[in-house]
């Protein structure tokens, strides 16, 4: 039988002449079930049979909850140790990614669509940011992510020391992107090391053995990682490894009386650059350098139509989430490490040498 207890009725809000419910709490539902409001929260916590509550009495606790329409309040849930459901985002980066272009954005989409098929909530740490712009997880020394169940955490540019507190502290996170300062850490990555290997046998297959690379002017994680994979790619190769401050018309015209027949951007960024400079020194690609970029190019930039690395930034996203949950449900060890693989792909900016 339905019970009304005068804390769940409708009442008016004279400001707007609409009806709201007032939020229903487990007083209430302890109210129309005929119990304590300790066995209510057992109950909604999922520790009911632990605490020795009847089968019958959780019946009855779930049919009031039902009727009285409970929504359980997920972050009290998270503060009392148990499980909200909640799966927690947290970048260094200034900013959220919200364009295409940015690097992080196609991750973002997986970890939603993931989160959406797993039937979680996400919680993006916005107010994590401090004065100078960066971002800190524990903030006045509390970590911030306690209220989601566990996070997956992104961004370039990673604090090392949160990371193993919050390692230390047996917080449940996955890293996107490989994070070996931290291998207590789980992580999900891109194999840049197995793509670049492959593009450069395609660059070495159509006769490619003088090349010119140019890095970027930063230390970020996946920057390293290309840089790294290259560098053991081409050790017998001879190249030209510049930055982009570097480039110059003139810097093109000796890599081509030189011999150099194919560039390699590390970004998109870098990409563009090199374009500007090859314009500039009157070439054309590929007719006269063959280029890759290891990234997926700006759409709308120059470069948009040069062969470049698929980075599966979507089944990234989505595999660290699906770890994460893995990892709360004890079905992975929370320093569990996966690779996915990235592959070339050709768009014609690849010419054979003839050679």
């Amino acid at each position: 039988m339905r019970i009304a207890h005068p804390a769940s009725t409708v009442v008016a809000r004279t400001d707007t002449n609409k009806e709201w419910p007032v939020r229903v709490r487990q007083r209430d539902i302890a109210y129309a079930a005929g119990v304590s409001q300790a066995t209510v929260s057992l109950v909604v916590s999922g520790r009911a049979s632990d605490g020795g509550v009847s089968p019958r009495t959780q019946e009855r606790v779930r049919t009031a909850m039902v009727d009285l329409g409970y929504v359980p309040d997920p972050v009290a849930q998270s503060l009392r140790g148990g499980r909200s459901g909640l799966i927690g985002v947290f970048t260094y980066e200034p900013i959220f990614p919200a364009t295409p272009d940015d690097y992080f954005h196609e991750f973002l989409v997986g970890i939603e669509v993931a989160a959406a098929e797993l039937g979680r909530d996400l919680v993006l740490f916005s107010s994590t940011q401090r004065a100078d712009g960066t971002r800190t997880i524990y903030d006045r020394g509390t970590n911030r992510l306690q209220v989601a169940d566990g996070s997956v955490v992104l961004g370039q540019r990673r604090d090392e020391d949160e990371l193993r507190r919050l390692a230390a502290d047996g917080y449940p996170f996955v890293s996107l992107g490989g994070y070996d300062p931290v291998p207590e850490a789980a992580w999900v990555a891109v194999d840049y090391a197995a793509a670049v290997r492959s593009i450069l046998a395609d660059l070495h297959g159509a006769g490619h053995r003088r090349l010119a690379y140019v890095r970027g002017d930063d230390e970020r994680l996946p920057s390293k990682a290309r840089r790294e994979a290259f560098a053991a790619a081409t050790a017998e190769d001879e190249t030209h490894r510049v930055t982009p401050s570097e480039l110059s018309r003139e810097l093109v015209e000796h890599w081509v009386r030189d011999g150099v027949s194919a560039v390699v951007a590390e970004n998109p960024a870098v990409a563009e650059s090199l374009a500007a400079a090859v314009s500039r020194a009157g070439l054309r690609i590929p007719d006269d350098l063959s280029a890759v970029c290891l990234e997926r190019p700006l759409r709308s930039g120059r470069t948009a139509g040069w062969s470049h690395l698929v980075i599966p930034k979507h089944e990234v996203g989505s595999r660290t989430v699906r770890a994460l949950a893995a990892i709360l449900d004890g079905e992975l060890p929370t320093d569990h490490h996966g690779l996915i693989r990235c592959l070339p792909h050709h768009l014609g900016t690849i010419a054979s040498t003839g050679e």
